[in-house]
């Protein structure tokens, strides 16, 4: 074989090989991060948002908010399924007969995705089942629809295997 069909060959082969770990390494950069997902009914909260904000801001002032140990500190979540509990008070006072809602959200794709509707328990207590299918990092929307406005709170969660 000739000198110059040798330096051809290890040329295309050199291609080759770097066009693989181009590939390689922009798969795995690809598959380590992620953004997380956008939220679900951004056209209409944009439609209303100040609207929206509004009812935020007046929930909050009146002292609605929720109360859940996986939620505040993210640490009781696990994989499978699991009973969860929520604590709707305003004041430190239990507030009955609300609907709330729970999204799970995964990002890049909608096919995980869950959306929970939390029954009342107890007088402010509202529980539901979910089921956290793989570790990694979900989004997790609680929504209160009382006879006062709506509250939705938000928070990026990751579950350890």
């Amino acid at each position: 074989m000739h000198k110059s069909l040798k330096q051809a060959f290890l040329l295309i082969i050199g291609t080759f090989l770097t066009l693989f770990l181009a590939t390689f390494i922009t798969v795995r950069t690809a598959l380590s991060g992620h953004t997380p997902p956008v939220d679900s009914n951004y056209y209409e909260k944009g439609l209303n948002y100040d609207q929206t904000v509004a009812t935020q801001r007046e929930m909050l002032s009146q002292g609605y908010d929720f109360e859940a140990d996986w939620f505040q500190k993210q640490s009781s979540l696990q994989l499978g399924k699991q009973n969860i509990t929520v604590r709707f008070h305003k004041n430190a006072e239990p507030v009955s007969g609300a609907e709330l809602q729970l999204k799970l959200e995964r990002s890049a794709t909608d096919s995980f995705n869950q959306i929970v509707a939390l029954n009342e328990i107890s007088k402010g207590t509202y529980g539901g089942e979910i089921n956290v299918p793989f570790a990694g990092s979900w989004r997790i929307v609680l929504s209160a629809k009382s006879k006062d406005g709506n509250l939705e709170k938000t928070r990026q969660i990751r579950i350890e295997p």
